[in-house]
């Protein structure tokens, strides 16, 4: 495609959206162009796919001016021009989306002009419609901010205090209460996405500002824990802190609660700290989390909270792994196979391949198909996960264990080690688990090789590992004992 930035804007259009963008450049008011309009009438009929093949600059330049001679500045330019009033359609569409954020902006220029008794009608529109929110979050607290400002800023300009009324005390304290409520909302958002991803995504430097004062403060004054939104994240955070079970047991009956003050990207927030929080228990050996994390991924499913939100196209592959660990720990074949082939395409095309060939080799592997589980993963192409660059390179020291490829195991044992200790992106909990692996298999593939099993001690080795949650480990330990 001729350019690459404009091409992905205009894929994630529905076809109502294409229609409109076309009516958006053809208004005088934002296009004068003509050229940009030709142009689009030839890219629009490409939409959804545009091919390749179709979208050369070449090709749409001769089919929306003509047979006269191709001129690749003049194409340059009009591209441009096009993506120009793309970006602009985006925040037309963003403010047709945000009813709220739509609404206070029309208060901040009724109120710079000083018109009044509209700014009063307006604000009393904004009011009812904030008042048929169900969940309240950030946005609309922020909403409740700027109309609590403004009927402050409408009562200032009258300098004559008349009677006590008109002193501006409770007034003023209530804004300050929904300016506080989005602040610590979005704070602890932030807060619970950083430790979430230090926790168990990726590993992060540093500690946000202000965690301990606004939890401080919150803890001093618990009536905004009143706030359902701010309640969760507040508790959200404090597991990730303490982790302390009692959060996570009165985050979980929350989830299933699945009432509606709660807006669907704070329950797909609540679901990932739960499942990772769950899913590191069975990693520690505790196996009674094992049908808890399935119960939270099989909830996100039946809800179809697999997304950020409802308008979001695609899943995180982090998720999709962590369902499809789930379902085989818990021995369940079909439903992994099912989601896998079911679910496969929430995932960005650009990393999908790599997602299907190890999540499809790891099912492989639990159904004992181990030559069928390595030619999966040799499918993966490139990688950009660091998660899944781990994950495959310990499936596939076990794939090779199991098909008895002894000394290249040994050589991807170095491999993974030295991955392992410089790879800066890995979280340390992870890397922890990964050594932990790496120690036990080193241990065990010695003794595979050994021609003298009796002067290593495998009942040692069994003992130690019946400690941790590498059964796969102890089962390779306890059939070397046997053999």
């Amino acid at each position: 495609m001729f350019n690459s930035a404009l091409t992905k804007v205009l894929k994630t259009f529905s076809k109502q959206e294409i229609k409109e963008f076309g009516l958006f450049i053809k208004s005088p008011f934002f296009n004068t162009n003509q050229s940009v309009v030709r142009l689009y009438e030839q890219i629009k009929m490409l939409h959804p796919d545009f091919d390749e093949k179709l979208s050369g600059k070449k090709l749409l330049f001769e089919k929306a001016f003509g047979k006269i001679d191709f001129n690749d500045s003049f194409m340059t330019m009009t591209v441009f021009r096009l993506m120009e009033l793309a970006k602009q359609f985006l925040v037309f569409a963003n403010l047709q989306r945000n009813d709220l954020f739509n609404g206070t902006i029309l208060l901040d220029e009724l109120n710079h002009r000083e018109l009044d008794n509209l700014l009063v009608k307006s604000i009393s529109d904004l009011d009812k419609k904030i008042k048929k929110e169900k969940a309240n979050d950030a946005e609309t607290y922020y909403a409740k901010y700027k109309l609590e400002y403004y009927k402050n800023d409408i009562k200032s300009r009258d300098t004559k205090m008349i009677t006590y009324k008109d002193i501006l005390d409770k007034e003023l304290i209530l804004e300050q209460k929904y300016m506080n409520t989005n602040f610590f909302i979005n704070s602890l958002i932030f807060f619970q996405y950083f430790l979430n991803q230090k926790n168990f995504v990726v590993n992060t430097e540093g500690y946000p500002d202000f965690i301990n004062e606004i939890l401080g403060y919150i803890d001093q004054n618990p009536d905004y824990l009143n706030e359902p939104e701010l309640n969760l994240y507040y508790k959200l955070v404090k597991l990730l802190i303490t982790n302390d079970d009692k959060y996570f047991f009165e985050m979980y009956k929350k989830l299933f609660e699945d009432k509606d003050d709660l807006k669907i990207n704070s329950k797909h927030n609540l679901i990932a700290v739960l499942r990772n929080y769950a899913q590191r228990k069975v990693q520690e050996g505790q196996r009674e989390y094992v049908e808890k994390a399935f119960e939270i991924l099989k909830f996100s499913l039946e809800k179809d909270i697999t997304t950020y939100s409802p308008s979001s196209k695609y899943m995180t592959e982090t998720r999709f792994m962590n369902i499809v660990w789930t379902g085989l720990s818990l021995k369940k074949l079909d439903f992994t196979e099912e989601f896998i082939n079911k679910y496969i395409n929430k995932i960005e095309p650009e990393k999908r391949q790599y997602v299907f060939a190890y999540n499809a080799a790891k099912l492989e592997f639990e159904r004992n198909n181990f030559s069928l589980a390595l030619q999966k993963l040799s499918e993966s192409g490139q990688v950009k996960n660091v998660m899944y660059k781990a994950a495959i390179k310990q499936l596939q020291l076990m794939i090779y264990f199991e098909l008895k490829y002894f000394i290249p195991a040994g050589e991807l044992l170095d491999s993974y080690r030295h991955f392992t200790k410089t790879d800066k992106l890995l979280p340390e909990i992870y890397k922890s688990q990964c050594n932990t692996f790496i120690n036990y298999y080193d241990r065990l593939l010695k003794i595979a090789v050994s021609t003298d099993k009796k002067s290593i001690d495998l009942e040692k080795l069994i003992t130690e590992l019946k400690l941790t949650p590498l059964n796969w480990l102890l089962k390779k330990a306890i059939e070397q004992s046997k053999s």
